[in-house]
């Protein structure tokens, strides 16, 4: 899961672009769009429009014309000679395109396999004619491969161009094959762990699909880019496992943890709610098993209806469902901005902070003590908005503080906190949020106080 927030700052800057309501000046409540929702999951590219390419490798994937003009930060404005003549090409770095099959993870954003191109692949190129060609990868480095979409500023069928020889500068390209092993999807010696208080289960994945509580249905998400997945799931009843253990309640906190550390809570009485169909603790995926990166295991909703639900709820690779004797408590933080309000839930902040694990150790002069504190940097709270002057962070009580928006931006020592340093939930007069600083901060914005129950930032 580290992958879906690190190497840009696409996920982690579009934290408030999430899939909401916001309330124009006239109060109208319009939908938020969200191209860059923070979200736990972000699957195989969805099918397009126009020319597409077949991308075969660990994984298999397609790239479409809609999806590259879609995503302005793949394109690159490069010059080639080619035939004597200099031309323009407006392109894609032929790396980021193999970035998606040269591993096993099919998130976003995809992350290139240097160290496996150095050693040494075949690659194969195949245009619409049935022509082909096949290069070495350790022979080329690969900052000089391009897939070019236009030529002097005509658009083209997609076409290899770069520090390549001419036999391999294939044109109208449909395919692209690597001799990278394809992932194996059997049954391997992974555990996932039940834990209910002092009560701990443990089930492999066989043990899982000979389950009485195993079932298959068709469900489906909305990733971080906002598009649609649809397939049919196999794997077990999730309150129906708990409930062979402890009767949940509506106001009970279940937690589901990742194996790359990554949390999710949900309340009882969400997961109770199963009017549209079933939620389920999902490893076969169209009747495979998933790769490690999105399963082993995910949690989906599957039912006759073919039930929705948003990528951050959608947890994947989990590895423990757990379940403490404390309740769960929802909260939102508003952001009232020039464009309106946006609301934030506890769960998409939720994601973000167990993704980025920002931790600052705050001196609290009142008690001489040093406090540990997780959460998430305030600057990334307000990464898509600009013309503002000042932030207030105000409390559920309305007290406030305002501060410089340029002594907040890039400062990652100024926290909205979430939890104490140690995971542990934040006591009943700081949470839901808490704004905190690092003792040995850089920058230590004038005017700022510890707010306790922030539940609302204001830009002017």
């Amino acid at each position: 899961m580290n992958k879906r927030f690190l190497g840009v700052l696409l996920l982690m800057l579009g934290i408030l672009l999430l899939a909401g309501c916001t309330t124009t000046e006239s109060g109208t409540s319009v939908e938020v769009t969200a191209e860059t929702e923070v979200d736990a999951v972000a699957h195989a590219t969805p099918a397009g429009e126009g020319w597409h390419v077949t991308l075969t490798g660990v994984r298999t994937d397609e790239l479409w014309e809609s999806q590259a003009a879609a995503d302005p930060k793949w394109l690159e404005t490069v010059q080639f000679e080619k035939k004597g003549e200099l031309r323009t090409y407006t392109a894609l770095a032929f790396s980021e395109v193999i970035a998606m099959i040269d591993d096993a993870d099919g998130s976003m954003p995809y992350s290139f396999q240097q160290g496996a191109w150095d050693a040494g692949y075949d690659i194969t190129v195949t245009a619409a004619d049935g022509f082909a060609a096949t290069f070495n990868t350790a022979d080329y480095p690969a900052e000089g491969i391009y897939l070019a979409v236009t030529q002097d500023g005509e658009s083209t069928l997609p076409m290899l161009v770069g520090d390549i020889p001419g036999q391999i500068q294939v044109k109208d390209i449909v395919s692209i094959e690597t001799s990278l092993a394809p992932v194996a999807l059997e049954e391997n010696q992974f555990e996932f762990i039940l834990e209910i208080g002092d009560k701990t289960a443990t089930f492999t994945l066989a043990e899982l699909e000979d389950h009485p509580y195993f079932i298959e249905g068709p469900g489906e998400y909305k990733n971080t880019y906002d598009n649609v997945f649809t397939h049919v799931w196999g794997g077990v009843k999730l309150v129906d496992l708990i409930s062979d253990v402890f009767p949940l309640t509506a106001d009970q906190s279940v937690t589901i943890i990742a194996t790359d550390g990554y949390e999710m809570d949900y309340s009882g009485s969400q997961l109770l709610d199963q009017a549209d169909g079933t939620w389920i603790l999902a490893f076969i995926e169209d009747g495979e098993y998933m790769p490690e990166d999105p399963g082993y295991i995910r949690l989906v909703k599957v039912g006759p209806d073919t039930p929705q639900i948003t990528g951050h709820i959608s947890a994947r690779m989990v590895k423990k469902v757990q379940i403490k004797d404390v309740s769960f408590t929802d909260f939102t933080l508003s952001i009232d901005s020039a464009a309106g309000t946006e609301e934030l839930d506890r769960q998409t902040i939720q994601s973000g902070v167990t993704s980025q694990r920002t931790t600052v150790n705050y001196f609290n002069k009142k008690s001489g003590e040093t406090v540990s504190y997780l959460g998430l940097p305030l600057f990334e709270f307000l990464a898509h908005y600009d013309g503002y002057d000042t932030v207030t962070v105000e409390a559920s009580d309305r007290y406030s503080i305002t501060l410089a928006a340029d002594e907040v931006a890039g400062n990652s020592d100024v926290i909205l906190a979430m939890y104490y340093g140690d995971g542990s939930e934040l006591s009943e007069n700081e949470a839901p949020l808490i704004i905190v600083w690092d003792a040995e901060a850089d920058l230590v914005p004038a005017g700022i106080k510890a707010v306790r129950s922030v539940t609302r930032l204001i830009l002017d």
